[in-house]
């Protein structure tokens, strides 16, 4: 884990809280079962701490449709390598 980019939680409604990180304006969001949620910065909501969130009634900007950001791409949840 970076400074630039730290552990979140994304307080979902339905699933609990989940490990999340922020790569630009989307944020993903890991269940217990692996799979990668993946949402956008306008769709959620400040929790209790700037480190928490939690989902909102906002749909999606318009361009999102385009996002070209994959779940599965996203290296955020591996361990860090050990030297």
């Amino acid at each position: 884990m970076s400074a630039d980019n730290p552990w979140l939680i994304l307080e979902h409604p339905t699933l609990g809280d989940l490990p999340a990180r922020q790569v630009l304006a989307c944020i993903f969001a890991l269940t217990a079962e692996g799979k990668i949620l993946h949402f956008h910065r306008e769709q959620t909501v400040g929790g209790t701490d700037p480190q928490r969130y939690r989902l909102s009634d906002t749909p999606a900007d318009e361009g999102r449709a385009r996002c070209c950001i994959i779940p599965p791409t996203v290296l955020a949840f591996r361990p860090p390598k050990t030297p």
